[in-house]
């Protein structure tokens, strides 16, 4: 099957611009198949190319907002980002793939390379407490 690259750039909101955020979101967008190439621009934007016979923007954005990152809601954003859903919607319904499939795999991935276990960072003492 031959590969349909579609670049795009992802707005964050501007509460999640601390770096590790920002570059934890970038990991998690490396760790999808479909996706050949992230990079971040700034704080509140990252730049991901992807082949869209395997995953869409609709996908990556709603991987991202499930694992807690917050994607830019301005009307602008949503306008633009409607756009591109309905463009790779159609380009989709000519051609054939596993889009189901793919997001699976983006979750198991996630899943796998997340660390497990209580994730409180109170000091144990605190935690006695409640």
């Amino acid at each position: 099957m031959e590969e349909k690259l579609k670049r795009r750039t992802i707005r964050l909101r501007r509460a999640d611009k601390s770096p590790e955020r920002v570059e934890a979101a970038a990991q998690l967008l490396r760790d999808i198949r479909g996706v050949t190439h992230v990079r971040i621009l700034r704080m509140d934007r990252i730049n991901v190319q992807y082949n869209v016979r395997q995953i869409t923007l609709q996908n990556i954005e709603a991987l991202l907002v499930e694992f807690d990152h917050k994607v830019d809601t301005s009307l602008f954003c949503r306008i633009m980002r409607a756009m591109c859903y309905y463009v790779e919607d159609i380009e989709c319904t000519n051609c054939c793939h596993d889009q189901a499939e793919c997001t699976r795999d983006a979750f198991i991935t996630r899943y796998l390379t997340r660390e497990h276990g209580c994730r409180d960072p109170r000091p144990e003492y605190q935690k006695r407490y409640l």
